[in-house]
């Protein structure tokens, strides 16, 4: 092997691992070796730049965007490189597995995380720090003298810092060395908890002082300026309908009657103005694009802006005046889009609802809102809502059926329980809404051919199809699964597994089969909703592609009103950014998952 991964350490997390052997044995087998004649014979002599992903299992790869496919990185391939780090790869001349590209890390360019939770292992010789994510790709690291806490023991956990390789020694492939900088022995077990779920996938909580300040900059007071070329729709009945606990409010809606149309609808869909406040490559939207998403777990949030914009400038609270990119839709009696516009404005919500209260009132149970009018606006809403929803199932939209886990408080913030709920009319009222603003924009950004990031959902995967056959065939599911090309043949396997006593882990296996959705620079649709224009739109606060859109929205309406001077100032929208944004998505699930397993496991401890 080119460097052995300290066999020696028997314990990660204990008291007892133990390192063996002199100290220049220990220091040799830590530096990757390999001939220039041996990479010679396998290198293409080509390289590559890209982000590294670290399976559990050991191997890994490398997106190196441009829509090509990920390069494969064997368990021995790896130098010191840890999950997200920017690194640079030589591509081998032999292909692999199902002939994928195979290469090796050559350097790396630039470190996604330089804070590492780790234990203290110290012997006679020297010093080192056992990290305790055992997938990190570091076997330890070492700890200089002067980089060392020395009144704490060995075994106690402790948070490092991975210094600067160059910085330590002169050889090509360095063994990695870290600074102490702090003991976590006093943190609680579930504080703890949470800190290496957010280390191990890499989620940022500080923002840096510069985005901070830029924040300070802005008013606090939003005031319409008739000359600005803002719509105002203040006189529109806005309501935002969100969870009992959300703070930050980023869509408010609205229906009225559409005097043009039998029957018909107009829909006004209003986002918050993110764009507005972050600009391209200012203190904040770098930070944003580093995070790429929001992260929900059961107590709090890490929100993707600083509060001073998600809670408060970019939040469409009620009552206050607030920047919107609105999307208006004339919309038919039987759902169809007849008519769009998009519109900077400005709107004043007229209420904060929840998800549990309009449910209520639209399930027939005692509802807390008591407003006449309130009640009219939401009876009309859903009526729109429940048209929509007909004709995304008449044209094949998946209809999975899937729980969702919450977790309940009493007044000290002590959990007491946990249960399950499945979608209300109010939720599905809401994704409905959404999903038709996000379709009609992305049908806009491709007609107009604007720089946009798209939400893609691929087919399913026809391999993994064949496997689940037959313990489909056990149940009497006779559907040919592998034939599964069509939305809608999905929703007919669904419905013959509905009754079943395992129809859970039916559904769940079924879900396995599909692609992940991902964000691309072209738009290739959405197999899961059938739809075959689909972007995000409705969710700047939270999400980065999402505000990608907004900027190639107004950047557009700016050039078509005549208020755009000078150059264009829009990023490049470009592959590594889509792959940016959806990998931090995927950690911002696997984190979420995590911390609902973990509050779980606190509550039955």
């Amino acid at each position: 092997t080119r460097y052995q991964k300290s066999q020696e350490i028997t314990e990660r997390t204990g008291s007892k691992a133990k390192i063996s052997g002199n100290r220049e044995k220990v220091k040799n087998e830590l530096i990757w070796k390999q001939t220039p004649e041996r990479r010679q014979r396998r290198s293409s002599g080509k390289t590559e730049t890209g982000y590294f992903t670290r399976n559990p299992k050991g191997f890994g790869f490398v997106a190196i965007g441009g829509g090509r496919p990920d390069v494969f990185i064997g368990e021995h391939e790896q130098g010191f490189a840890m999950e997200g780090d920017l690194v640079e790869i030589e591509v081998f001349r032999k292909r692999g597995f199902r002939s994928k590209q195979k290469g090796e890390i050559i350097k790396v360019l630039e470190r996604a995380s330089r804070e590492i939770l780790a234990r203290l292992k110290r012997t006679k010789r020297e010093t080192v720090a056992v990290p305790v994510h055992r997938n990190s790709g570091l076997p330890f690291l070492r700890i200089a003298q002067k980089d060392d806490l020395p009144e704490l023991e060995s075994g106690t956990l402790v948070e490092v810092e991975l210094l600067e390789e160059k910085k330590q020694t002169k050889k090509t492939f360095p063994a990695p060395c870290g600074r102490v900088l702090r003991a976590l022995e006093n943190t609680s077990d579930h504080e703890l908890g949470f800190q290496l779920i957010l280390n191990e996938n890499l989620i940022r909580t500080e923002y840096p002082a510069e985005a901070l300040a830029h924040v300070n900059n802005f008013s606090q007071q939003v005031r319409f300026d008739a000359s600005s070329g803002r719509r105002d729709l203040r006189d529109l009945d806005f309501v935002t309908i969100d969870g009992k606990s959300a703070r930050d409010f980023d869509d408010a809606v609205c229906v009225i009657p559409d005097k043009d149309s039998s029957g018909g609808f107009r829909l006004f869909v209003a986002i918050a103005d993110v764009a507005h406040y972050v600009q391209p490559e200012d203190p904040v939207d770098q930070e944003a694009l580093l995070r790429g998403t929001s992260v929900y777990f059961p107590t709090h949030a890490v929100p993707m802006l600083p509060e001073g914009l998600s809670n408060n400038l970019c939040s469409l609270r009620p009552q206050v005046n607030r920047l919107t990119l609105t999307c208006e839709m004339r919309i038919t009696a039987e759902g169809e889009v007849v008519g769009y516009s998009l519109s900077e404005s400005v709107i004043r919500s007229r209420a904060r609802l929840i998800y549990e209260d309009v449910a209520d009132l639209l399930e027939g149970r005692t509802s807390s809102i008591r407003d006449p009018e309130l009640q009219t606006n939401i009876r009309k809403m859903h009526k729109l809502a429940k048209i929509l929803e007909r004709k995304r199932i008449q044209r094949g939209a998946v209809q999975f059926s899937f729980a969702e886990e919450v977790f309940e408080f009493d007044a000290d913030q002590q959990m007491t329980g946990v249960g399950r709920i499945y979608q209300s009319s109010a939720m599905k009222l809401i994704e409905q809404f959404m999903l038709e603003a996000n379709e009609t924009v992305a049908r806009h950004c491709v007609k107009n051919k604007m720089p946009a990031l798209y939400r893609v959902h691929e087919r399913p995967d026809m391999r993994k199809l064949q496997k689940l056959q037959q313990t489909f065939f056990r149940f009497g599911v006779r559907t040919p699964l592998a034939k599964l090309a069509d939305p809608r043949q999905f929703n007919a396997v669904i419905e013959q597994i509905q009754e079943l006593p395992h129809f859970d882990q039916l559904q769940v296996l079924l879900l396995r089969t599909m692609a992940l959705a991902v964000y691309q620079t072209t738009n290739k649709g959405h197999f899961g909703l059938a739809a075959e224009y689909y972007a995000h739109f409705t969710s700047p606060i939270r999400r980065y592609p999402d505000l990608v859109v907004h900027r190639a929205i107004k950047d557009m309406l700016h050039q078509d009103q005549g208020l755009r001077t000078g150059k264009r100032t829009l990023p490049q929208v470009n592959s590594e950014m889509a792959e940016q944004c959806s990998q931090q998505e995927r950690r911002a699930e696997k984190a979420e998952r995590q911390s609902i397993d973990l509050m779980k496991v606190d509550f039955l401890a």
